[in-house]
C-alpha cells in the first residue's frame, strides 16, 4: 500500500436568497507514511483544494440543446480565485509508513482534491437540512435556490 488515507472536514454558510456558498473552514489530514518535505506535500494538498472547490461550486461546462459547448471562455465557466480559496488547513501524520519501500513513504498527489466535493455536499446538505439533497455537482446557486424554494414551498403550502 503506497496510497495516504484521510479526511476532509467542511464548514460553509449558505446565502438563501442568491444560493451561494462560502467556505468558512475546510480541514484536511492525511496520514502520508513518511513525510521527505512535509512543506511541500501541505502546498499540493492546498493546490488540490483549490481545484476541487472549482470542480464542487464553480465549474460547470454547459452545452445547448443541439450539442453546442455554450462555456466557451473563462466569463462563462468559473473558476474560483484567490477570494473564494479560503485557507485549508493542512494536517500531515506520519504513523502508518508503507512497508513497500524503504522509506515508508506514501502517494500524496491527490490527497487534497479526491474528497473536496463530497466534504462540500454534505456540508451544504447539513447547512440547508436536507440530507442527500445534493446529489450532483458543482453545486450551483441556481440548483441551490431551487431546492431551498422547494423545500419552504412543500413546508407551507403553496406560495
Amino acid at each position: 500500500m503506497t496510497y495516504p488515507y484521510g479526511v476532509h472536514i467542511a464548514q460553509v454558510r449558505i446565502d438563501r436568497e442568491t444560493g451561494g456558498v462560502t467556505v468558512e473552514r475546510f480541514l484536511v489530514a492525511y496520514d502520508i507514511g513518511r513525510a521527505v518535505n512535509p512543506m511541500m506535500i501541505a502546498g499540493q494538498i492546498a493546490g488540490g483544494f483549490a481545484q476541487g472547490l472549482g470542480g464542487a461550486l464553480y465549474e460547470e461546462f454547459l452545452y445547448s440543446a443541439e450539442g453546442q459547448p455554450l462555456s466557451l471562455s473563462l466569463a462563462d465557466y468559473l473558476m474560483p480565485t484567490a477570494c473564494e480559496v479560503s485557507n485549508v488547513e493542512v494536517l500531515l501524520t506520519e504513523d502508518a509508513p508503507s512497508p513497500l519501500n524503504a522509506l515508508g513513504l506514501k502517494g500524496s498527489g491527490e490527497a487534497g482534491v479526491t474528497a473536496v466535493g463530497a466534504a462540500l455536499a454534505s456540508a451544504v446538505d447539513d447547512a440547508i437540512g436536507m440530507p442527500l439533497a445534493i446529489t450532483e455537482l458543482p453545486i450551483t446557486p441556481q440548483h441551490l435556490v431551487s431546492l431551498l424554494r422547494n423545500k419552504y414551498s412543500n413546508c407551507h403550502g403553496p406560495a
